[in-house]
């Protein structure tokens, strides 16, 4: 049973009206099973979503923000994940493998970030490239600025049908879901923009792990005072930082904060107490906002090296590792630079405050996603986490391990914009519990709706 909560929030994104429920029949029953589909995105979601799509007859273009494919991936590339190749791995994807003859990784070993791009993903991106569907639509360097419908505005014809259909605008013939999709694209080196138009289907694969897009740590989620500017220069870490490579000289023999209490934190943990081992000096501040054990152990786990992690954050909690200070319950109040370039943290505690004076802070308080791509769309979004309403509503009191998770099916991926999916770990919004074998699901999940294998 969903708890109040879920039932509310799943409420909020019944159509009260019979014209959206129309709409959403009409454009079911006008899906072809070929078109045009725009995939924002060269990562691991939306490169299964290509090869897929390719595969069942559609023309696929792709937009991809970063220099080569994965560029998130890229951006933690010395991370060793705890989920072994057999989660971040398809059928379909080993298939691309072995035809260009290579050797599929071996599905019990654990993958760093580097090894998922070059074993994986780079030459899944070669196949995707080299498909007769995809030649010569794959464009790196390349960030999507907006995705628009026609003429439409946002406000016309609601769930792609005739309600608000505008009238004596010539420019608007169709309704929403007989009209293509433009895509407003810029290119991240020169900043020329140009225009993609009639695609049958979008697709928001982006992710989200980027260094503006991370949430703040201050209290309630809004920004600490001094942590905008310092963002803004670039002194604070906002993703996990290369601490045993190359940001190595950044933290040896340094005294850092860590604010947060996910993997990312933990992993963070473990690499600084794995320099510590060889770099006296180097000592941690660990803060949270729960007061104690931050991090839920599942004792039969099936990802034994997340355990690990989640043990090692509880072990820093309760002062069990040497050169480990933690701060638990607490909120950041103020960040500021002072003399010889370090940084002093003032910590609202219940009742009380406290201030620390640090070298590094390395924020892991999350991500939220960028929704300006789509603002012009019809998309219900949830407002607790940003994520699109159905699945949001899905996951709202649903179990909080992420293997557990299941696809939630082909409803809750729909939008009222016909033919517009956001997949991946932006789907999540700002909800963390994503692996990419769920987004493996949701790719299976729309490539049945849009080309169903029972006609090919």
């Amino acid at each position: 049973m969903y708890s109040r909560a879920t039932r509310a929030l799943a409420s909020t994104y019944t159509y009260h009206t019979v014209c959206r429920k129309r709409a959403f029949v009409m454009a079911s029953a006008a899906a072809p099973s070929s078109g045009r589909l725009a995939i924002i995105g060269a990562g691991p979601i939306g490169l299964e979503l290509a090869w897929g799509a390719a595969s069942r007859g559609l023309d696929v273009e792709i937009f991809e923000r970063s220099a080569q494919c994965a560029g998130h991936v890229e951006d933690y590339n010395f991370v060793k994940l705890f989920s072994q190749w057999k989660i971040n791995m398809t059928e379909d994807g080993k298939a691309a493998l072995r035809g260009q003859g290579l050797k599929v990784p071996e599905e019990e070993a654990y993958p760093t970030g580097r090894d998922l791009v070059d074993s994986y993903l780079a030459p899944l991106a070669k196949a995707v490239q080299e498909h007769p569907r995809c030649k010569g639509s794959v464009h790196f360097n390349t960030e999507v600025v907006a995705v628009g419908r026609g003429a439409l505005l946002k406000s016309e014809s609601i769930g792609g049908g005739e309600t608000q259909m505008p009238r004596g605008k010539p420019l608007c013939k169709r309704r929403r879901v007989e009209t293509p999709f433009r895509v407003l694209a810029r290119n991240v080196e020169s900043g020329d923009e140009k225009y993609f138009e009639d695609f049958n289907y979008v697709a928001d694969c982006s992710g989200f792990y980027r260094s503006d897009l991370a949430n703040w740590v201050g209290k309630g989620g809004t920004p600490a005072l001094g942590e905008r500017s310092l963002r803004a220069k670039g002194r604070l870490w906002t993703t996990i930082p290369d601490i045993l490579g190359a940001h190595r000289a950044c933290f040896a023999g340094k005294r850092t904060m860590v604010i947060g209490a996910g993997m990312s934190a933990a992993t963070t943990l473990r690499d600084l107490l794995e320099l510590r081992k060889t770099v006296p000096g180097t000592d941690l501040v660990f803060v949270t906002r729960s007061e104690a054990d931050p991090f839920k152990v599942i004792e039969d786990d099936i990802l034994p090296q997340r355990k690990v992690l989640c043990e090692l954050g509880n072990q820093a909690a309760q002062g069990r590792l040497p050169g480990v200070k933690y701060v638990g319950g607490a909120a950041a109040r103020e960040i500021k630079e002072v003399e010889g370039c370090r940084l002093q943290l003032n910590l609202e505690l219940p009742g009380s405050s406290t201030t620390e004076v640090v070298d590094e802070l390395v924020c892991c308080v999350g991500f939220h996603p960028d929704n300006s791509i789509f603002e012009e769309l019809q998309v219900h979004q949830c407002y607790a986490s940003n994520g699109p309403i159905k699945l949001a509503a899905t996951l709202i009191g649903g179990s909080e391990d992420c293997l557990k998770q299941v696809s939630a099916g082909a409803e809750a991926l729909k939008n009222p914009e016909p033919g517009f999916f956001v997949l991946g770990s932006k789907s999540y919004g700002r909800k963390s519990s994503f692996l990419l074998k769920i987004g493996h699901d949701q790719v299976k999940t729309v490539l049945e709706s849009l080309a169903p294998s029972a006609n090919l």
